[in-house]
């Protein structure tokens, strides 16, 4: 059975919601309603009110899916021995294993289903879950899924990077179109226990169905059931440095834990930003089902404050050396040398970039165009 999403141009693209009495306009939001320019503009007046603009278009969609959810994630990009990825309206098909148990569990076949298998934050370490969680969910990880807008997934396909051996051949540096999206999302798993899911809603957290792969050694096998979305990075091209912006739910300190012995409340140590702090109050008034989530904060200038922003849950440990601008301005490929690596040597350590670094940095190397998901990418076999 196919894995249904929502078609774009059916969800929000035609809606108007307004804030404070200035309307936000969800029409071809995507595409900045066809003029770049003008957003620029009116960005630049306001970049976390335009973060919360964006994050509003992608959310809010009534009963049904929410528009992010037709993105294209990466597990359908990326594929294994370097694939051609299927059309970006083609979602693919899920595992035999997980329909089988979808319907033991009297899942809706007709919503989506999100692959969620992936735990390494960018330090490599996961973030565990703790605190409130039941104790079957003591200790085991958060979970993302990256996904692509339609504009991004074209052009790696133009570019033919979809796997390592483009990415060799490639004779020029990549440059995105303005209207690429990339989005990042954290999950706090729940599986099928009614009670943790209902506390969840209550503390505001968005739901769907999802499900992994178990690795345990036996093939085939797949946890199902329902995660919630601890935070989502949203990230486009509307600058060429592009705008990174992040949000996460406020109670994720209730069920994350640091790393330290014994483990502490997972918190933010970068945000929200007070810029940030007051659209949040604004946004989440007017929006009370995105009530429980905020944004961390804004960048898109190099120069420019913050130079720290992490989320809490995609970027735990790494708070304090976190910027995604600058570590994503080293996605960088050589097919002599492989991908950049941003984990800097410093003071018998490592340490990651909080300033761009300079050109002179990537001799040899193809730049990536800050696209970091493209390591992810498999030799064609």
């Amino acid at each position: 059975m196919s894995i249904r999403h929502v078609v774009a141009s059916l969800v929000l693209l035609a809606t108007t919601t307004v804030v404070t009495g200035n309307p936000i306009n969800c029409a071809d939001f995507l595409r900045f309603g066809g003029d770049p320019n003008k957003t620029r503009l009116a960005f630049k007046s306001n970049p976390e009110q335009m973060a919360w603009q964006w994050f509003v278009c992608l959310n809010v969609s009534g009963s049904g899916p929410r528009l992010w959810e037709s993105f294209k994630p990466t597990s359908q990009v990326y594929l294994p021995n370097g694939a051609t990825p299927a059309p970006y309206a083609n979602r693919g098909v899920l595992p035999p294993a997980v329909i089988s148990q979808a319907r033991l569990l009297r899942l809706r076949m007709d919503r989506p289903f999100h692959l969620i298998d992936s735990t390494q934050q960018v330090d490599g370490l996961i973030v565990e879950m703790g605190g409130s969680v039941p104790a079957a969910q003591q200790g085991k990880p958060v979970r993302f899924q990256l996904l692509m807008g339609r504009d991004t997934f074209e052009y790696i396909l133009s570019k033919s990077v979809y796997n390592v051996n483009g990415q060799t051949a490639l004779q020029e540096d990549l440059n995105f179109p303005t209207t690429a999206w990339e989005l990042k999302t954290s999950w706090l798993w729940i599986g099928t226990d009614s009670n943790y899911r209902r506390q969840l809603e209550r503390d505001g957290y968005y739901i769907v169905q999802a499900y992994y792969p178990v690795t345990d050694g036996r093939d085939g096998r797949y946890e199902v059931g329902y995660a919630a979305l601890g935070g989502m990075h949203v990230i486009n091209k509307l600058f060429d440095n592009w705008v990174w912006t992040t949000f996460e739910n406020k109670n994720n300190s209730r069920y994350a834990v640091t790393n330290a012995v014994p483990p502490t409340p997972q918190t933010n140590t970068t945000g929200p930003t007070p810029a940030a702090a007051a659209q949040n109050a604004l946004f989440q008034r007017k929006y009370p089902g995105l009530g429980q989530y905020a944004l961390i904060g804004v960048q898109w200038q190099a120069a420019a404050p913050p130079k720290r922003l992490a989320n809490s849950l995609l970027e735990s440990a790494f708070q304090s050396n976190s910027s995604c601008m600058a570590c994503h301005s080293t996605a960088a490929y050589s097919p002599q040398k492989g991908y950049f690596n941003f984990a800097l040597p410093h003071a018998g350590g490592i340490a990651y970039p909080l300033e761009m670094l300079p050109s002179s940095a990537f001799a040899g190397y193809k730049r990536l165009d800050f696209v970091w998901s493209l390591k992810r990418a498999q030799w064609k076999r």
